[in-house]
C-alpha cells in the first residue's frame, strides 16, 4: 500500500519526462529514462503527506509519518481533503483587518535581497513605480511548480471565467480567439487540497514577501491556478471591480447574500465589489514563445494615460493578442519566478481606496508551447468595514 501510494503520487507530480528529469536532478537523483521514478527514488522523496489513490478518495494511512524538508513532523493524515466534504460550506471569521502594508518600490532596476526563509534570500526588483511592480526570480522551487501543478489536475480543470461577462456567449460569438477577453482554463487550490507541509510553507513565505500577517492571508482568496495552451491568452483587465462608482459597495468576500450570485451577471457586480489589494502571481513552467504577463499603462504620464480612457472602445492597448509588446512592462514568463504588484491605492486611513488603473495588466499570447501560472490575490476592506466578518477560504 505505501508503494501504491507514492507511485501514485510520482506520476501525478511528474508528468512530463522534462519535469522529471529536472525534478530529480535538483534533489540529487537519477530518474529513469521513460520519465518515471524508480521504486527506490520515490520512496525516498519527500511526499509531503500525499494520498494513496484519487478512488480512494484521498484518504491515507493515518498511522505512516513523513518529515518534510524543514524536520518538521507530519501525520499522514494532515492530507488532502475529499471535494464532497468541501462543497457548499461557507466559514466567516471576525477578522480586525489592520491598515494595509505597502512597500516602496525605489525606483525601476533597483534589487532589494529580502529574506523570505531563515537563511534564505531572494531578489526583489523593480519593475515599476506606478503601481508598483516586482519581479523576484526563484521564488518558487522546481519541485514545489510541479506539485501546484499536479494539485491542479487532481482538482479538475474548467473553463476560465470572467465576472460580469458569459464567457461561452462571447465564445459563440467570436469569430478569432483573440476576439475574446480570456482564453484558458483554472481550477482553484487551498489547504484542502494541497499538502499541508507545503501549504504552511507557502503561506509562511508569502506572508514575508507581503509584510502582511497569515491571519489576514487566510482571508484572501485560494489560490488560482491556470493553464493556457496555444491562442490562450487574457486581455487587459484589472484584478478588483472598478471602484469609480462602486466604491460604496461591500467587499464579496464580506457579504455572504452576494456569493450565491452567478458571477457572470449584473447582478453580482450590483451586489458587492471584489477587493483584491494585490496580486502575487507565479509562474509555474516556462513557455517556449509567447505567454508574457504584459502592464499596458505602468509608469505612464498622466496626460497619456488620460487619453487611454477616452473613446476607450476604439482603444486597443487592451488587446494584448496584437499589442502585447507596446506596453510599458513586459515580463517573460519564467519557471519559478514571482510579480508581485499592487491593484489599490490605499484611502487616508491605510485601507483599500480606490483601484489603481494603472494595474491593468493581461496574459499575452501563447505562441509556442504552454503555460502555468498561479495567483494568490491579497484581500483588503475598507476602514468602514474592518471588524466585519470575512470568509476564510
Amino acid at each position: 500500500m505505501e508503494f501504491k501510494m507514492v507511485l501514485v503520487f510520482c506520476l501525478l507530480l511528474l508528468t512530463t519526462l522534462k519535469t522529471v528529469v529536472e525534478a530529480c536532478e535538483q534533489q540529487g537523483i537519477p530518474s529513469t529514462n521513460d520519465g518515471t521514478c524508480s521504486r527506490d527514488t520515490c520512496i525516498n522523496r519527500d511526499v509531503d503527506n500525499e494520498p494513496e489513490d484519487k478512488h480512494n478518495n484521498y484518504k491515507v494511512d493515518a498511522d505512516s509519518k513523513e518529515t518534510d524538508k524543514n524536520n518538521e513532523d507530519v501525520s499522514i493524515e494532515e492530507g488532502i481533503v475529499d471535494e464532497d466534504e468541501q462543497e457548499g460550506v461557507l466559514e466567516f471569521r471576525d477578522y480586525e483587518f489592520q491598515p494595509l502594508a505597502r512597500i516602496i518600490p525605489g525606483k525601476v532596476g533597483d534589487v532589494e535581497e529580502i529574506e523570505l526563509e531563515e537563511g534564505k534570500f531572494y531578489k526583489r526588483i523593480t519593475r515599476s513605480v506606478n503601481p508598483p511592480i516586482f519581479e523576484i526570480p526563484n521564488y518558487l522551487s522546481v519541485m514545489e511548480c510541479n506539485m501546484i501543478i499536479s494539485a491542479a489536475l487532481y482538482a479538475g480543470l474548467e473553463t476560465s471565467a470572467v465576472v460580469g461577462h458569459d464567457i461561452n456567449e462571447e465564445r459563440n460569438q467570436a469569430s478569432h480567439l483573440s476576439e475574446m477577453s480570456r482564453v484558458s482554463e483554472q481550477t482553484w487550490l487551498s489547504s484542502d487540497t494541497m499538502p499541508k507541509t507545503l501549504w504552511r510553507r507557502l503561506v509562511n513565505r508569502l506572508s514575508k514577501l507581503t509584510q502582511l500577517p497569515v491571519e489576514h492571508l487566510e482571508v484572501s482568496e485560494q489560490m488560482q491556478v491556470v493553464s493556457y495552451v496555444s491562442g490562450g491568452h487574457y486581455h487587459a483587465h484589472i484584478d478588483s471591480t472598478d471602484t469609480t462608482d462602486k466604491l460604496h459597495l461591500p467587499c464579496c468576500a464580506q457579504t455572504p447574500e452576494c456569493l450565491e450570485v452567478d458571477i457572470s451577471t449584473e447582478g453580482f457586480e450590483e451586489c458587492c465589489r471584489i477587493c483584491r489589494y494585490m496580486t502575487v502571481l507565479y509562474y509555474l513552467s516556462d513557455v517556449e514563445e509567447g505567454g508574457e504577463t504584459a502592464f499596458p499603462l505602468a509608469d505612464m504620464p498622466d496626460d497619456l494615460f488620460e487619453e487611454k480612457f477616452k473613446d476607450r472602445e476604439f482603444q486597443s492597448w487592451h488587446d494584448l493578442s496584437n499589442f502585447c509588446y507596446n506596453a510599458s512592462v513586459v515580463v517573460k514568463p519564467k519557471r519559478g519566478t514571482a510579480i508581485m504588484w499592487y491593484n489599490h491605492l490605499l484611502d487616508e486611513n491605510g485601507y483599500l481606496g480606490h483601484v489603481d488603473m494603472r494595474s491593468n495588466h493581461g496574459g499575452c499570447d501563447i505562441i509556442k508551447g504552454n503555460k502555468w501560472i498561479a495567483n494568490n490575490w491579497i484581500a483588503g476592506t475598507s476602514f468602514r468595514d474592518r471588524n466585519k466578518p470575512s470568509m476564510i477560504y
